[in-house]
């Protein structure tokens, strides 16, 4: 286990892409409520930075947007899954800063699903494989 420690990350920072939606319709409906969507995105040159630091609480800082924390906030709805679906006693520091606008059509809003627990994991945060 001290190897494994050992090698831990105290943090990553990883860089989440905006996306512009080329199309976009609705199909249906899924069981839990949400729109089921059949849509065509491009990533495009403009980014929002995102650090993550292994922590024994979690936290959220948005520096400098208007964005709200709170459970209701997609990064934090991202980590409460990881952190559930691994099964990890953990917690994560979340520093994001926003460049990319909410509610443009850009997933400005939605970033939470790509890069959290992917990276976390993959870049070692809590003893992910590269």
């Amino acid at each position: 286990m001290g190897e494994v420690s050992a090698m831990l990350k105290r943090s990553v920072t990883v860089l989440a892409p905006a996306k512009l939606n080329l199309s976009l319709d609705v199909v249906g409906t899924l069981p839990n409520g949400y729109h089921d969507l059949d849509m065509v995105m491009q990533t495009i040159d403009l980014y929002e930075k995102i650090t993550l630091r292994r922590s024994n609480t979690l936290s959220l800082t948005l520096p400098g947007s208007f964005v709200p924390v709170n459970d209701k906030n997609t990064a934090i709805k991202a980590a409460v899954a990881f952190f559930r679906y691994t099964g990890l006693l953990a917690g994560v520091d979340m520093t994001i800063y926003k460049r990319v606008p909410v509610r443009a059509g850009m997933a400005g809003g939605s970033f939470g699903k790509v890069p959290e627990g992917r990276h976390a994991r993959k870049n070692g945060l809590f003893g992910g494989r590269r």
